[in-house]
């Protein structure tokens, strides 16, 4: 008997013994359960302390800025600087999930919709050749994206399938606030409103910024945990 045959047999023999004693069974599936109870709590556990951590650093950029640096949160900041640093991690996580050959087609959409986000966010080092400069590159590099793609012979299925995860969604939850919750929350007209007479576009200004560093963060983080998935 070569080793494959006793191995299969081993096996029968430990399904017939737990089918044969009730008791068996039911200590085996209690050991599962308990399992996977456990791991349950650890990442329901793991999940808070990443959350808290993520929205210490933001609050800390914050406070940094404006107490330590004594800026704005404009362009040179650190809040900014943080924003670069959460989209370059993002871009990596789908660029690394690309070069696996893991969905490789809608992994270079979604890191290319990230990557002309980024350029969007440097545009005032492209100002410097001509204001509104940053459209080209970014032009250039949807048009890649959408080319390689389109090469892909299931790139719609990819995609499905990278949209199915609940990480993916949750991801694309925090676009959403960055796009539409962050840019209404920041329009001028309401803090104009609000403040009347007393209007200082810094506090405008702080508390959009700060909500972006919050979004960017937790996509950066739903980034991490699609790519841990399919790698």
């Amino acid at each position: 008997m070569n080793t494959d045959d006793l191995q299969l047999e081993i096996r029968m023999d430990i399904v017939m013994n737990i089918e044969m004693n009730p008791m068996l069974s039911n200590n085996a599936l209690s050991i599962d359960n308990n399992t996977r109870n456990k791991t349950t709590i650890f990442k329901t556990i793991q999940n808070i302390i990443i959350t808290t951590l993520l929205s210490l650093l933001v609050i800390a950029a914050q406070r940094l800025d404006y107490f330590w640096l004594e800026n704005t949160l404009g362009e040179q900041s650190i809040t900014e600087l943080f924003q670069i640093v959460f989209l370059l991690f993002t871009i990596v996580c789908f660029y690394k999930l690309h070069r696996a050959d893991k969905l490789s087609g809608a992994a270079m959409l979604v890191g290319g919709f990230f990557t002309t986000l980024l350029i969007r966010e440097l545009d005032a080092y492209f100002d410097l050749v001509f204001h509104g400069f940053w459209v080209y590159p970014a032009l250039v590099v949807t048009l890649f994206c959408i080319h390689y793609a389109l090469r892909q012979d299931n790139v719609n299925a990819q995609m499905t399938q990278l949209l199915a995860d609940k990480n993916m969604q949750a991801l694309i939850t925090f676009i959403v606030l960055l796009f539409v919750f962050s840019r209404l929350y920041g329009m001028g007209d309401f803090w104009e409103a609000v403040m009347a007479e007393h209007y200082v576009r810094d506090v405008k200004n702080i508390s959009e910024e700060t909500i972006e560093l919050l979004c960017y963060a937790f996509i950066a983080f739903y980034a991490h945990k699609v790519k841990r998935l399919y790698m």
